[in-house]
């Protein structure tokens, strides 16, 4: 009995149990299989999503492809965002109530696709991380790099960086800006610039609908990969400038009349000579918030010169970025569903029996709880810190310590690396 002669059931099932290549072959090798790939293709797209994004909950890569195009500057939108980021937080009680099947899971075959095409792009920066993660603090650079890189992540390690990659996705496809794109043909250029997102939002909203929802861990795992996407183009503004320096005209002959004009144009400095801290590094922001979809297509660039000229484009001077909103936020604010959960009385004894992905990592329980045991979320509970449930509204505010905030940990990923990475004694900082 061939292949091909098996029962359109068994047929199905054996295409569920391939890999994406491997699916891919045997469709194009056998025009019976690809006839029963058009019958199942849905639940075969579906069961491939879910086999890439492996412990990343689906909700948070089907929020990242629906919130594209819906820019929090255009007023508009603000109802359309809300409810998006509203599903996405409360996908399984939707879910399992019939109210909305599909809130966090793909609704068609197209948003599969999708879900596909962006797991690849992803997952390019996922690579990328292996190759030049950062060095942790306990070691030297050379050692790092010659017998550590590149990185082998955990399956739980590789889920942390997809999840925040997805968060950012939807993070900036929402307060980002948009990718530069050439004059359309009536021959109309539109100034560009930052996001002017906080005119239909204020901070303290854009803080709930999105990280209010995620435990303290999981808003410096996404900041840790943050620093990450800005590190890279970092990296490739350093090789541009080995070529010529900011103020070169060969630099500005690359950029679009349509961005805004440098603050050295508009205020030339006295003499010759270059302001110390007039660097490529002031585009790092604003490059960051184009989505981690563009620092693919960076990394993809097929030449040093090809990425050069698609920055050169792009690239808008900025100071603030998701670093001011945390500072911000000053206050602690409480969490919201579902992140509520961890605000429990016992959570000391509950955190433990969760899931590895709702679970901070040794690294940040040793950060903000010095013995590693977290009795309370929102608050640090270090010795130095004496914890009174009724003196708690009494604290002075240099006292009370929220468990957020951005430190050096950021820069090497505390917030993502398993224990087992750390050195036995080593103690964080």
């Amino acid at each position: 009995m061939t292949l091909e002669s098996l029962p359109t059931e068994l047929r199905i099932l054996i295409l569920r149990a391939l890999d994406k290549q491997s699916l891919h072959n045997a469709v194009l090798a056998s025009p019976t299989y690809h006839h029963t790939y058009l019958l199942a293709r849905r639940a075969l797209l579906h069961d491939l999503v879910r086999c890439h994004y492996g412990l990343v909950d689906l909700a948070e890569p089907v929020a990242a492809i629906r919130s594209e195009g819906l820019y929090a500057d255009v007023s508009a939108n603000k109802q359309k965002i809300i409810s998006l980021l509203d599903r996405r937080r409360r996908h399984r009680e939707l879910e399992l109530s019939g109210k909305d099947p599909f809130a966090g899971a793909p609704v068609s075959i197209e948003e599969s696709i999708k879900l596909l095409h962006m797991y690849c792009k992803l997952d390019t920066i996922v690579t990328a991380y292996c190759r030049r993660a950062p060095c942790p603090p306990w070691m030297d650079q050379d050692t790092w790099k010659q017998q550590y890189l590149p990185l082998q992540l955990t399956e739980t390690e590789r889920a942390r960086i997809l999840r925040a990659l997805c968060r950012l996705q939807t993070y900036y496809n929402i307060v980002g800006a948009r990718e530069w794109v050439p004059e359309n043909e009536s021959g109309s250029q539109r100034f560009r610039k930052s996001s002017t997102w906080y005119r239909n939002f204020t901070t303290n909203e854009i803080w709930n609908l999105f990280f209010g929802t995620m435990a303290p861990w999981e808003v410096e795992e996404f900041g840790s990969v943050w620093m990450f996407a800005r590190d890279q183009y970092q990296g490739m503004f350093d090789e541009i400038a080995c070529e010529f320096p900011r103020s070169d005209p060969r630099w500005k002959a690359l950029r679009p009349n349509s961005l805004p004009a440098e603050m050295m144009d508009l205020y030339p400095s006295e003499g010759e000579d270059e302001p110390a801290n007039y660097s490529y590094s002031d585009y790092c922001n604003h490059l960051v918030s184009l989505g981690p979809c563009f620092l693919y297509k960076a990394l993809k660039q097929p030449t040093y010169k090809s990425r050069r000229n698609l920055l050169a484009r792009n690239a808008i001077a900025s100071k603030s970025s998701f670093m001011d909103v945390v500072e911000v936020i000053k206050d602690p604010c409480p969490l919201l569903y579902p992140a509520d959960k961890y605000e429990v009385p016992d959570i000391a004894r509950v955190l433990p029996t969760m899931p590895a992905m709702q679970q901070p990592t040794h690294g940040w329980k040793q950060h903000w709880h010095r013995d590693g045991i977290v009795e309370r979320v929102v608050f640090a509970t270090r010795p130095r810190v004496t914890v009174d449930e009724d003196a708690l509204e009494a604290w002075l505010g240099e006292d009370l310590e929220r468990t957020i905030g951005y430190f050096d940990g950021w820069e090497w990923g505390y917030s993502i690396l398993e224990s087992t990475r750390f050195p036995v004694g080593y103690v964080m900082p």
